[in-house]
């Protein structure tokens, strides 16, 4: 078969682990390291933001692009489509995305959550393998200062693929309400769950609005170890953004990361949080590190928010070219937003993307003598803006080799070798009106290590892993030519180019994602 070389130039920058730098409808188909570094608006309506921004640009009119990055790979945009839910959804007037949990999708990779609106992803491993998630129990009240329950109830042996369920909460509104729980033992190091949106967000020419509810926590003693939420946006749908962490450095293509995991003496007492750092990437490096306090502040009293478990926080992202406003309600006033941090000169250099939701955790267990197994609560993520045609997605299954550690959990992600291939398949793909197609991927492997992947048995392409300053997860998307593909089932195989004798290397969170025409 004929080879294709697929190469991608990048010069990663280095950036720290923010704890330590800080100082403190149905399915879609299917899919050890050791510890290291690891323009505001008036209160109105209880709110205190402007809903929607009120920026030119508004939904159904995308505007003009001008020089950014359109984020829909060589296919170009997907078409404009009707905003998927009414208004004053989400608390939007105008949403273009809501998602309020209140129905269960069970029967794919991502749980109850529905993985044709979204992507679910999970990084984790223990001493010895890669990819592995253990089952999740809960740990005594009388041994950790801080414990966690799943859908309000002590939980054990709790494993992928339900560790994640919609189940009923208080919301926000102190009403009862479906919400997303998620949750993992962070297994004595660094961790993280990714969701992210399929559909496409555009802050083109104007202020875009992303507002979700979570209870955004964090460990009471803050002392780099712990758990806590983070936001991203990317122009590209690879999967699991983030800065860096212990075995991970999956700086995204062009994105902007928000790190809510901050306590500097905050007056609401240690059970509060603020923004830890901003990150800007181009081009795999870190454009912008911005720590908290470096942020702009109403004041000393504003840049905290109050948190408590299974009390949900309202967060509102307001978000332009070369801005970002970050809003946000203490637990007991969740319907009452007040300005946390502003973060000008961002220099993006895209103005469409994908919008990632996280929940990351670092070996808890290690300061405040606090939980490792934690569970987070998601509801009403909602954004503003043009309403695009949501791509198709494809996944991969997830392994289910058994963990070697023997904990009786599983390895969900493929290792790879060069001699023979790992063949997986992507179930019931529909190329009708398809205009262009992408492969996205978690990949475990050092700089110019080369993956070969091929379709139904076809021209195979190699993938080369940028030269990065530095090693671990890291996380891509490379465009599909169409003519690889057949309506149906679908094959992928996937092997290395050459043998890496001093490093196991990993493939996971795949998927082939389909951007139509019309």
């Amino acid at each position: 078969m004929a080879a294709k070389v697929v190469r991608f130039s990048a010069v990663l920058g280095f950036a720290c682990l923010a704890a330590a730098c800080a100082g403190s409808g149905g399915k879609s188909s299917a899919s050890p390291g050791s510890e290291g570094a690891g323009t505001s608006g008036s209160n109105s309506g209880g709110d205190g933001s402007p809903d929607g921004a009120g920026s030119p640009g508004s939904a159904g009119n995308p505007g003009s692009a001008g020089t950014s990055s359109s984020a829909a790979g060589s296919g170009g945009l997907p078409p404009l489509a009707p905003p998927r839910a009414p208004a004053g959804s989400c608390g939007f007037d105008k949403p273009a995305f809501c998602d309020t949990f209140d129905t269960a999708h069970p029967g794919g990779r991502g749980g109850d959550i529905d993985e044709t609106q979204w992507h679910f992803a999970r990084w984790g491993h223990e001493t010895r393998q890669h990819f592995v998630r253990i089952p999740n129990t809960t740990e005594p009240l009388t041994e950790r200062t801080v414990t966690s329950v799943f859908c309000g109830k002590p939980f054990s042996g709790i494993l992928i693929p339900n560790d994640v369920v919609s189940c009923d909460g208080v919301g926000v509104d102190g009403l009862t309400s479906m919400q997303l729980n998620e949750v993992y033992d962070d297994q004595g190091d660094f961790a993280f769950n990714s969701m992210r949106i399929r559909q496409l967000f555009d802050f083109t020419d104007r202020t875009g609005t992303v507002q979700f509810d979570v209870d955004a926590k964090i460990n009471p003693m803050n002392l780099g170890h712990g758990w806590w939420v983070e936001f991203w946006v990317t122009d590209d749908p690879a999967p699991m953004p983030y800065h860096e962490a212990p075995g991970i450095v999956p700086y995204p293509k062009n994105g902007i990361g928000i790190n809510l995991q901050g306590l500097n003496n905050c007056p609401q007492g240690r059970e509060s949080t603020e923004v830890s750092r901003v990150f800007v990437t181009k081009d795999h490096k870190i454009l912008h590190d911005i720590p908290g306090w470096e942020l702009d502040h109403d004041s000393d009293d504003a840049r905290c928010f109050k948190t408590q478990d299974q009390k949900l926080n309202r967060i509102k992202i307001m978000l332009t070219k070369d801005r970002v406003e970050i809003w946000a309600s203490d637990f007991d006033d969740a319907m009452n937003l007040h300005r946390i941090a502003v973060a000008p000169i961002l220099d993006l250099p895209f103005t469409r993307g994908y919008v990632h939701l996280q929940h990351s955790a670092y070996n808890a267990r290690k300061d405040g003598n606090v939980t490792g197994v934690q569970t987070y609560r998601w509801d009403n993520v909602a954004f503003d803006g043009p309403s695009y045609a949501v791509p198709r997605a494809y996944e991969v299954d997830d392994n289910t080799l058994p963990d070697i550690d023997g904990t009786g959990g599983h390895m969900y992600g493929y290792p790879l070798s060069d001699q023979t291939w790992t063949t997986v398949k992507l179930k019931g793909v529909d190329l009708t009106d398809a205009a262009s197609a992408s492969f996205d991927f978690s990949f475990l492997a050092n700089s110019g290590r080369g993956l070969m992947y091929r379709f139904n048995g076809g021209d195979t392409h190699t993938f080369i892993v940028p030269p990065f300053d530095r090693e671990g997860l890291r996380g891509f998307s490379t465009d599909v030519a169409l003519g690889d593909l057949v309506s149906g089932d679908n094959t992928l195989d996937v092997m290395m180019t050459t043998t890496q004798t001093d490093k196991e290397e990993y493939i996971g969170n795949m998927e082939l994602s389909v951007t139509t025409s019309k």
